[in-house]
């Protein structure tokens, strides 16, 4: 999870933006590169209109050839040989904390990548996770380092040294954090999957789950309302009751992440994002052109038939029998993942693709980077991003690659 801070607006070389001022009679512009931005004020809440950037576009920003940093290791026996990552983050001296669920610790690692301490371990007791946890692991206030572990209701938060400070007890209806604020403040949601009490016909099915942020004690601090949650396919039994379900390949969802001094919420429906002040107020509206478009039944098919292709040949033939009347969603989703980074910018990726649509701190887009394929995003800093890979052999690596941001004022 990335921490970020504004750090003010910066300007590329290759796609500098004139912008009219919020109020002023015709505040669209063109830069002479087809990319133009609107900004006008609506009730006190800003809303950015963002042109598409072209699709074989790309900043001026370059990344390592290879990986700056590399953790993992097949079969070593020791705390390198990673299982189940659900995230890392870097501090600020370099070192490298790993959540690594499938052993329920936090494993850190110095800057040359040596194994410096293991922290936590499998337990319900202080300082310790069970059921696939910690899902997340970030710096909060002050020096600590917090841990999150939905399934035990609670962050933990451990000093530098990593010794155990404190448990929080998380609000039990809003579990699903979706980040952390370095001021103590947690975003959060109450997930909004499929429930056991659902009745109705096989289908589509879309539950909401309620968003907002959590204070340092981790009761809820401020409400952002209801958004729809993930598109599953749902069977019923006979009696109308809930039988099983899967998520939709295809399916669309709320996506979030810290954004600044704001949480910031997309519905992946359209190309909108919206920023939240930590009262639970909408203070910005960040929109893209680009209509997503609609999967056909070939699309569907193609789908299964690449992830049972590895399958016995039984598996593969009965597999797919089991989605055979899936139905179609709508559309694809406008995007595939929100995140920021430490100089106050939004990440926004296209869907399946490794490229992104950058924003400015103030919801100006950019233009599109290209990130390491395969490379999971943990956290973007000002010249690194740490991220999460595996091999052809399933072996899981914590990487840190270099970020360069050629920049001209």
């Amino acid at each position: 999870m990335s921490q970020p801070t504004t750090r003010g607006c910066i300007t590329t070389g290759i796609l500098v933006l004139t912008l009219c001022s919020v109020g002023c009679g015709n505040p669209s512009e063109d830069a002479g590169n087809g990319l133009e931005v609107v900004v006008r004020d609506s009730a006190g809440v800003s809303i950015v209109e963002n042109a598409a950037p072209a699709p074989d576009s790309r900043l001026p920003w370059e990344f390592g050839t290879q990986p700056s940093l590399s953790i993992g290791a097949v079969d070593s026996g020791e705390a390198d040989q990673l299982f189940r990552v659900t995230d890392a983050t870097r501090l600020a001296d370099g070192r490298i904390v790993i959540a690594n669920s499938g052993s329920n610790e936090l494993r850190v690692f110095n800057a040359d990548g040596s194994h410096a301490a293991t922290w936590g371990g499998r337990g319900e007791g202080p300082g310790e996770f069970i059921s696939y946890s910690p899902t997340a692991v970030a710096s909060w206030r002050g020096d600590s380092i917090a841990a999150v572990n939905p399934w035990g209701t609670r962050l933990s938060l451990f000093d530098a040294d990593g010794n155990h400070g404190r448990d929080v007890s998380l609000d039990p209806t809003m579990l699903d954090v979706i980040d952390l604020l370095p001021d103590g403040k947690i975003f959060t949601s109450s997930g909004g999957g499929l429930s056991g009490n659902m009745t109705g016909s096989s289908g589509l099915v879309r539950s909401n789950a309620e968003w907002g942020i959590l204070d340092e004690g981790g009761a809820l601090l401020a409400s952002l309302g209801e958004f729809p949650g993930s598109e599953f396919y749902a069977v019923f039994a006979a009696d109308g009751s809930l039988a099983g379900g899967m998520p939709h390949p295809f399916g669309r969802g709320t996506l979030g992440a810290v954004w600044g001094g704001f949480v910031s919420i997309g519905v992946q429906d359209s190309y909108e994002i919206k920023a939240f002040g930590m009262d639970g107020s909408l203070v910005r509206v960040v929109r893209r052109e680009g209509d997503p478009e609609s999967p056909n039944h070939a699309d569907l098919d193609d789908y299964y038939a690449r992830r049972y292709a590895d399958l016995p040949d039984e598996d593969r033939i009965s597999n797919p029998n089991a989605v055979r009347d899936m139905p179609l969603v709508e559309a694809y989703p406008a995007f595939s993942e929100i995140l920021s980074d430490r100089a106050g910018y939004l990440w926004v990726r296209e869907y399946r693709t490794a490229a992104w649509t950058v924003f400015d701190p103030e919801g100006r887009a950019q233009g599109l980077v290209e990130t390491p394929p395969g490379l999971r995003i943990f956290e973007i800093g000002e010249d690194y991003l740490l991220g999460w890979v595996y091999d052809e052999l399933g072996v899981e690596y914590v990487q840190l690659w270099s970020l360069s941001r050629q920049l001209t004022s």
